[in-house]
């Protein structure tokens, strides 16, 4: 019995680091996937501002 009960407990730690493990994954691609997005955004907008500017300045 007190194999058996050695057994389950290493079967369920071995599936709780199996599922810290995927969910770690998963948050870590959600959060490149953020980051990639943000650095896309600001991109635009910094070459939204560079137009606008050298519009302005041909108008001068």
């Amino acid at each position: 019995m007190s194999h058996q009960k050695n057994q389950n407990q290493k079967s369920v730690e071995q599936t709780a680091k199996t599922v810290k493990d995927t969910t770690d994954t998963a948050f870590d691609s959600v959060q490149n996937a953020v980051e990639a997005t943000e650095s896309a955004a600001m991109n635009t907008v910094d070459k939204t501002a560079d137009a606008m500017n050298k519009q302005m300045d041909k108008k001068k």
